[in-house]
């Protein structure tokens, strides 16, 4: 294990950012972190307590999936995702607003569903769940609200443990977990943690504003299973970032393979 520890300590050190890193062992993997408690930009990583608390909304009666919406002219927003370029007043439902905030990383669909289940219910929730340093203060793309200095903020260990209890079915219950595991095992955008891994294996959120080069997620083999974030802060590049993302998690799936064999 010191050999691996060694080999991330060096690559973090290439970035010439920082990093930081938690791994969760759930069954036959390993745990280890670098820096798991520093606050970093979360950019769409967010997004993954905000479909939390969606959850938590639906599970509690506050909230319907088939709850509709339309997308009007003033609900769209740039950045990722396909909202924005379909036709005025759209309908979508809540259901397939989630799924594209996750798997898209819709912005538009985020927006929306901030403005449905409230900031303070995201905040509330998390603080509720054990989770005092990740918070939303502000949506997508609002300029203002950084200038401010209202940012979004994650910790490696907080975004790993929430995903690790999500896996033991122990964060909103078996019915719920299920369905943030299953949509996250959707995503679109697997090139950080999943860069170097198997097909099929992982279920993540990635995300990535200005410096901010982060990804979050679940491995789940026949053999063992892990929950990962890696977050960045400030590399040479974005694309040597996400290389080191890569290079990291491939590193960890190497440990907990040879643990198992």
């Amino acid at each position: 294990m010191r050999l691996i520890v060694n080999e991330i300590e060096s690559l973090a050190h290439d970035l010439r950012g920082k990093l930081s890193l938690c791994v969760r062992n759930i069954r036959g993997a390993v745990d280890l972190s670098l820096n798991e408690d520093m606050e970093v930009v979360a950019a769409s990583t967010i997004k993954v307590p905000i479909f939390i608390e969606a959850l938590r909304q639906v599970r509690d009666g506050v909230l319907s999936l088939d709850e509709i919406c339309a997308v009007t002219p003033q609900l769209r927003c740039d950045g990722s995702g396909v909202l924005s370029h379909l036709h005025d007043g759209i309908e979508v439902s809540v259901r397939d607003l989630l799924t594209l905030m996750i798997i898209v990383s819709d912005n538009t669909a985020t927006n929306i569903m901030v403005d449905r289940v409230g900031m303070d219910n995201v905040n509330n929730t998390l603080r509720s769940l054990g989770y005092a340093k990740t918070r939303l203060q502000r949506k997508m793309y609002d300029w203002e609200a950084i200038a401010a200095g209202r940012d979004n903020y994650i910790v490696a260990s907080e975004a790993a443990d929430m995903l690790a209890r999500a896996a033991r079915r122990e964060l909103l219950g078996k019915k719920w977990d299920e369905m943030l595991l299953s949509t996250m095992g959707a995503q679109q955008f697997t090139a950080n943690l999943g860069l170097l891994l198997p097909e099929g294996i992982l279920a993540n959120k990635t995300g990535q504003v200005n410096d901010a080069v982060n990804d979050c997620g679940l491995v789940t083999t026949p053999d063992f299973c892990y929950s990962i974030a890696v977050f960045t802060q400030g590399a040479k590049s974005i694309g040597e970032a996400q290389v080191t993302i890569g290079r990291i998690s491939k590193l960890i799936y190497d440990a907990a393979l040879s643990k198992s064999c």
